[in-house]
């Protein structure tokens, strides 16, 4: 049984415009898919509840406009985000490249809530166009994802659904982990804290019983 909403989590979505940004956010949050393409003007706002162990987690996902004009909303909106997915085109091997500007631009204003980098997901969209259907899986991608500091790496298909739930719950999960992390590392801090004051405490007062023996003992 869900205990109730545990975090809003903002998770920002860029990339080069026409990867299929628009398409993915939309077949996650309302599992819809158009073949109209229509340019992201400025940012556009997706929005979904995700449950793990018990508890539930409002995700925000923003879409980010991909013309290089907008590069400086991408900076302002990774500010007070959580995660990022990084979108290219599967088909378009330059798009893969591209995102490697993209992600710098995240790194460049945004952190995460323990001082580390911001999760970025690497995402290929629209393998469905692809020739070769086991392409889908893709050691080149992940061997390039791993070496750029992604913390991990899909190829999906905003039309057929194809990894879309999965790599979301695996960007969710790896932001929850940090999250649970940095909670625990707290927990730890305040136990020894406690223990240190509790310890303070008992030689406090073993110093007074140790005066007020003494005091006694000269009268």
């Amino acid at each position: 049984m869900s205990s109730g909403f545990r975090s809003d989590l903002k998770i920002i979505v860029i990339g080069t415009s026409g990867t299929g940004k628009t398409s993915f956010v939309n077949k996650w949050t309302k599992n819809i898919f158009s073949d109209t393409y229509k340019a992201t003007i400025v940012s556009e706002f997706g929005f979904k509840i995700f449950e793990q162990d018990g508890k539930l987690y409002r995700i925000q996902l923003w879409d980010l406009a991909g013309q290089d004009k907008n590069a400086m909303v991408t900076k302002i909106f990774a500010k007070d985000a959580h995660g990022c997915v990084v979108m290219a085109d599967a088909t378009n091997a330059q798009t893969r490249e591209d995102t490697l500007r993209w992600k710098g631009s995240v790194d460049e204003v945004a952190t995460f809530l323990d001082g580390g980098k911001l999760p970025c997901l690497l995402v290929e969209n629209k393998a469905d166009l692809l020739e070769d259907p086991s392409a889908e899986k893709c050691p080149e991608l992940e061997e390039f994802g791993n070496g750029n500091g992604f913390c991990g790496s899909f190829r999906t298909s905003a039309k057929t659904g194809l990894n879309i739930n999965e790599s979301m719950e695996y960007l969710i999960k790896n932001i929850i982990q940090r999250m649970e992390a940095m909670q625990s590392k707290g927990n730890e801090v305040f136990n020894t804290n406690r223990k240190s004051v509790t310890l303070d405490a008992e030689k406090h007062t073993e110093i007074a019983a140790q005066k007020r023996k003494n005091k006694d003992g000269c009268c």
